[in-house]
């Protein structure tokens, strides 16, 4: 069995490896499955990403979409874990943070708590909501509140991937949070979560 950090090496490199056109392809066919999905037409204010390091892009969903908001991740000061999120509009200004990957640059910043839906970019995923991200455990800590505690609120954690992501078993830590589904170019996972 392969290592997390032998899966995420594979993972990456089979990503970058697709063509402009490939990703491109795969996003718009991920973007039109995702957007006639109940738990996207019933979400108001949505965590998404801007696509880096070869990642499937779902800012393509956000074209004709109503009255949705859409927000950003925002990486907390070193040492810090929990992301904050931006509100995303055509004229957000964006600045790079400190890996490279552009944020909004706006003080009005919300915690993961107050959106109805997250999609999660990740690097490796499995049939039980498993997934492996970069490794920084940004997400896990930020969704961390949902853990072992019963909601009043339903927040729906979705990964987003290209299909060959898919692997077999992600081992699990203690901070892992998982997913309540995958979407991906052919398909959308639900796991039952428990």
């Amino acid at each position: 069995m392969q290592t997390k950090s032998q899966l995420r090496q594979l993972m990456r490199r089979r990503r970058q490896a697709l063509s402009r056109g490939e990703r491109a392809r795969a996003s718009r066919a991920l973007c039109k499955r995702l957007r006639r999905l109940p738990f996207f037409t019933n979400s108001r204010n949505i965590g998404i990403y801007l696509p880096n390091d070869g990642e499937i892009d779902v800012t393509l969903v956000i074209s004709n979409t109503g009255a949705k908001q859409f927000y950003l991740p925002i990486l907390p000061p070193r040492g810090q874990r929990r992301l904050w999120f931006g509100l995303y509009e055509p004229d957000t200004k964006l600045i790079p943070d400190r890996y490279g990957i552009l944020e909004p640059a706006t003080k009005r910043r919300i915690r993961a708590e107050s959106l109805d839906l997250v999609l999660v970019p990740l690097v490796a995923f499995d049939y039980s909501g498993g997934r492996i991200g970069m490794g920084g455990g940004f997400y896990d800590a930020s969704l961390s509140f949902m853990k072992g505690t019963r909601r009043t609120r339903s927040i729906n954690t979705v990964g987003a991937a290209f299909q060959f992501q898919n692997v077999d078993f992600i081992p699990r830590e203690d901070w892992d949070i998982p997913l309540m589904g995958v979407i991906t170019d052919e398909s959308f996972i639900p796991v039952d979560i428990g």
